[in-house]
């Protein structure tokens, strides 16, 4: 190599190497060059700016914040105070005129809106409307809609925060005619309402207090946009709710423009179906599959699936498509599995996924609802999902792992909701018709054909594991396992089907507590009758009752005066909710159930009988005998006054001689035998009867 070009490598490290200059770098200082003249040259290292003058290593980042906390012109170089002698003066700012021209700012822009005006009119309207004590609302709402109703005021002020709540409320107390035709006027904004943040609202009180026909008009409105609006996040809502509580046509026309753009302005009464389209025309099947599935990836991608009419849809696909659109669809879906479980026809998808995934998706399923497993199983269709999937699994141990394991601290929560108790019921008496409607049991049973393992065998694996932990829970806690009829059924069927030692240490419990003075169980009425009492159709006789409610509740708050005004529509524009009452107030409320003597309550009159019954299987020690073990005098003796009492110790002694002496002789030990020939009742003279020697 040339001597010229091995020059043109050599470098000169200057002693103040690594230092920032306020100099240019192109140009070094004369000074810096005639020192290092004499000096000999030395390679260029391998990373220039981490090394110092001397060749050691030196952090930049140091040197640089040095220097900018330690410049001259830092002001703040000295313990973080300007430095003495500097002529810069800070001023204070004066906080209140800064703010009152920001008001002023403020108002001046809101005063260049042509709606100004008309809507701080209005809100002062508003203001008396919404107090609780005022009287005659509807004229005045009708004046609050002389004044709005000029060219397009009234949708510009439904969009607005503010001006929203003054529609809803005018929706609200205005008398039916006006209710009306201040719908009709915001009909033709429907679709835009539908995906504002605050006119949504507006629709929401639409669809609440409007008549029939204005929420027909309002499903009119909206059809055409329905794909679009279920895309969005706000309007997905509504369409729910519209889809829910419509006709069956409109819900028929709301599916069909899922199907393709054909269907968007045009709708077909014969089409009833996702089959239906292609009924006439085989060849158009694959272009409307394709617009379907398009649509519902669309949705899915934004993980919008917690819809009624999406999980419709997605129903009649899976059972319409093909199995290699199916294998790509139930991919795309696993993730969202436990956002289908909200509705029947979501459950019934979810349970086409579960059985037609890999391997690799069913474990990916599995792992998506282990943090809701509990709100699955206490809800009313996703319990049905779980009992699928416990009767589909092949891998047993992994089974109990994945998913009892996450339940069993919850065990009594379950047992004390009617659709917890299937799952648990499920568990330990798999397909047992006197728990499931055989009709339920053969659409779960379906789900067998897409295992490998034997049906018994699967079951008696499953049972083995969870016994013992499930005996060791009801010996725990024995008074609520026999708190009421529905649990004490739950037991019954428990104790039917666990066996040796986890069926002594669970009878052994259970004993005393039906044999003690004092115990009494709730009576609970029919679940599931408040929540399916019919509300009135009539909408002022809507609005009159929830009003009524209302004032009920806060004359029942001792020492909160009520408030003079109050924005009865704040819950749904803010998002919030009413104050729920202290966890004290609850269980107080809890232990205020009305109860009746154990032993007299005809359900649990069934369930010893039950117990009883299916007591010859457990020789080494039935729950009778642990009965009378456990059967004092004074309790034996209020027993014999009982009807239904006397019917449980004739259950006792009719299938067991030794069961019959136990009884026998405990009746002559305390000296009951007048008393029981004095009782007059048919079950005391059956007992009589059976005790005679």
């Amino acid at each position: 190599m040339p001597s010229n070009l091995h020059i043109t490598f050599m470098i000169t490290i200057p002693k103040n190497h690594g230092e920032r200059s306020n100099t240019k770098q192109d140009k070094p200082k004369p000074t810096a060059v005639a020192k290092s003249e004499n000096k000999p040259t030395t390679k260029k290292p391998p990373f220039k700016n981490n090394v110092g003058a001397k060749g050691k290593p030196v952090n930049k980042f140091k040197t640089a914040g040095k220097r900018g906390f330690e410049g001259k012109n830092n002001k703040f170089a000295a313990g973080g105070k300007p430095q003495a002698g500097q002529n810069e003066v800070s001023e204070k700012q004066d906080w209140n005129k800064f703010k009152q021209e920001k008001k002023e700012l403020k108002l001046k822009r809101k005063s260049n809106r042509d709606t100004y005006e008309v809507t701080q009119e209005v809100k002062k309207i508003y203001e008396q409307v919404k107090c609780r004590r005022t009287q005659n609302k509807d004229k005045l709402v009708e004046q609050m809609y002389k004044i709005l109703n000029v060219g397009d005021t009234i949708s510009k002020v439904a969009k607005a925060h503010d001006t929203a709540r003054v529609l809803q409320c005018m929706l609200k107390h205005a008398t039916p005619a006006l209710r009306a035709e201040l719908s009709d006027k915001l009909m033709a904004h429907a679709v835009e309402m539908c995906q504002s943040k605050y006119a949504h609202f507006c629709v929401q009180r639409m669809l609440k207090y409007g008549s029939p026909a204005t929420k027909g008009k309002l499903v009119d409105a909206l059809l055409g946009n329905v794909v679009r609006l279920s895309g969005h996040n706000i309007a997905s809502k509504i369409l729910d709710h519209i889809y829910l509580n419509g006709t069956e046509k409109q819900r028929r026309y709301m599916r069909q423009e899922f199907y393709s753009d054909l269907y968007k302005k045009s709708k077909d009464d014969d089409v009833h179906t996702l089959s239906d389209t292609y009924k006439d025309a085989a060849n158009m099947k694959a272009s409307i599959m394709g617009a379907v599935k398009a649509n519902l990836d669309h949705i899915a991608n934004k993980n919008l699936v917690d819809n009624s009419l999406v999980h419709a849809v997605i129903l009649e696909f899976m059972q319409a498509t093909d199995e290699e659109k199916l294998e790509e669809t139930v991919t795309a879906l696993a993730p969202l599995i436990p956002h289908m479980l909200t509705t029947k026809d979501g459950t019934e998808a979810a349970i086409i996924c579960f059985y037609r995934s890999t391997p690799k998706n069913r474990r990916a399923i599995i792992k998506n609802i282990k943090e809701h497993l509990l709100k699955i199983a206490i809800h009313e269709h996703g319990h049905v999902f779980l009992i699928a999937l416990l009767n589909a699994l092949d891998d047993t141990k992994a089974t109990k792992k994945a998913i009892y394991d996450h339940l069993h601290g919850d065990l009594q929560t379950l047992v004390a909701n009617q659709y917890g108790r299937r799952v648990v019921q499920w568990l330990v008496a798999p397909a047992d018709t006197t728990c499931f409607h055989p009709g339920f049991i053969k659409t779960i049973e379906q789900g067998l054909a897409y295992g490998k393992k034997e049906k018994q065998a699967r079951r008696q694996e499953i049972l083995e594991q969870i016994e013992a932990p499930i005996g060791q829970t009801i010996a725990e806690d024995p008074a609520f396992w026999l708190s009421n009829s529905h649990i004490g059924l739950v037991t019954a069927d428990i104790l039917n089907h666990i066996t040796g030692e986890n069926y002594i240490k669970a009878v052994t419990a259970l004993a005393p507590v039906v044999t003690a003075a004092d115990w009494r169980v709730s009576t609970l009425p029919a679940e599931g009758a408040a929540q399916n009492k019919k509300k009135p159709h009539n909408v002022e006789a809507y609005i009159a009752e929830a009003t009524k409610e209302r004032k009920n509740k806060n004359q029942l708050n001792a020492g909160a005066p009520p408030p003079v005004s109050s924005d009865e529509e704040s819950d749904s524009e803010e998002g919030t909710t009413p104050a729920k009452k202290p966890k004290e107030d609850e269980a107080k409320a809890a232990l205020e159930l009305p109860t009746v003597v154990g032993i007299e309550d005809a359900g649990m009159h069934h369930v010893l009988k039950k117990i009883i019954k299916n007591d010859q299987k457990h020789e080494a020690a039935p729950f009778g005998a642990q009965l009378l073990q456990h059967l004092s005098g004074d309790v034996l003796k209020s027993w014999l006054g009982i009807n239904r009492a006397c019917y449980v110790l004739v259950k006792l002694v009719e299938d067991s001689p030794a069961q019959l002496n136990s009884c026998r002789a405990l009746i002559e030990e305390h000296e009951l035998g007048k008393v029981l020939l004095s009782e007059k009742s048919s079950g005391a003279k059956m007992l009589a009867s059976k005790l005679k020697k």
